[in-house]
């Protein structure tokens, strides 16, 4: 006899059977998927943590030295790096920064010739007034003169900016209120050849006759400062790039283009400059200083349903 059909018994021992087969290729393809998302999410954020703590680094290496503190916002409370001790909680972190871009063939040295100086007028050797000028206004997309934008800070003994500024750092660089007792500002100036002949007054526009003057300086143009957005209050937010609300907690986010030594903070704190986001994703992360270098440690964090994705970076600058 010939069987043409399959009987009821075998259609469900076959569907049966194909359930499990399917089954099983379902658990084997989630895992696999679930497997290579996290390896993808991985190399990912770690990729981008380490972008960023690579940019961060770059742009403290051109740090004017003694210069960085960590500030709290919600207190208004401040100290120089080298002072915070380990139990003590500075969510901000802000240094000043001189201008790198000029240094450039022989548009800036960095150097006075001291001999031809004669206080308030520094004779600055080798810097081009048109040049950094334009250099400045490109950097902010501004029209100011160079002399409204900088500041100058002598680099001083074993060029570590102004000693003396460890023991009074309230009034040094003008952080929050404070006097910037070491940043003098460009009253005006006039060019000799490839020369420039700078007069200088104190921050607060007094006379400069009995300051200290070195050959080195450095010529800065902003401070800098690094915060999470879950740290900073949404009523002192005063930044046009993005609205408070729009940013996520764990947002790392990089001000600038603000002066200490004009009175100015940054516009996450209500006041001026503007503000770019430095990475996503970012649980910690805490600088400290160490002798004459930074140490720079972050923590990426990612979450997805019950996955968990955690980077640790660390780096040195000099």
């Amino acid at each position: 006899m010939v069987k043409k059909s399959f009987t009821m018994i075998e259609m469900i021992f076959v569907i049966v059977i194909l359930s499990f087969i399917i089954t099983g290729g379902l658990l084997v393809t989630s895992k696999i998927y679930k497997r290579n998302f996290i390896a993808a999410k991985y190399l990912e954020l770690s990729f981008n943590t380490e972008q960023t703590i690579d940019k961060l680094a770059n742009m403290l290496y051109y740090r004017v030295p003694l210069s960085a503190i960590g500030y709290n916002p919600s207190n208004g409370e401040y100290k120089a790096l080298d002072d915070i001790g380990d139990d003590e909680n500075f969510t901000v972190f802000e240094w000043i920064g001189y201008s790198a871009d000029i240094y450039k063939d022989i548009n800036f040295s960095g150097f006075a010739d001291l001999y031809a100086s004669n206080r308030p007028v520094l004779k600055a050797v080798d810097f081009n007034a048109s040049f950094i000028d334009e250099v400045e206004q490109n950097k902010f997309h501004t029209d100011k003169d160079f002399k409204d934008i900088t500041g100058i800070i002598f680099a001083g003994s074993f060029d570590r900016g102004e000693e003396e500024s460890e023991g009074d750092y309230n009034d040094s660089f003008g952080w929050h209120g404070g006097k910037a007792k070491y940043i003098y500002i460009i009253d005006d100036y006039n060019v000799s050849d490839n020369d420039a002949n700078l007069s200088l007054k104190n921050s607060d526009g007094s006379d400069i006759t009995h300051a200290r003057i070195y050959e080195k300086f450095y010529l800065v143009d902003s401070a800098y400062a690094v915060a999470l957005k879950k740290d900073l209050n949404a009523d002192n937010w005063n930044c046009s790039e993005y609205n408070y609300s729009d940013l996520k907690n764990d947002d790392l986010l990089l001000f600038y283009d603000y002066r200490p030594w004009k009175g100015e903070s940054f516009c996450g704190d209500g006041g001026s400059g503007r503000v770019e986001i430095l990475s996503g994703h970012i649980a910690g992360f805490h600088i400290q200083a160490v002798n004459n270098h930074l140490e720079i440690f972050f923590k990426s964090l990612y979450k997805r349903g019950g996955i968990v994705i955690k980077v640790s970076k660390q780096k040195v600058v000099f």
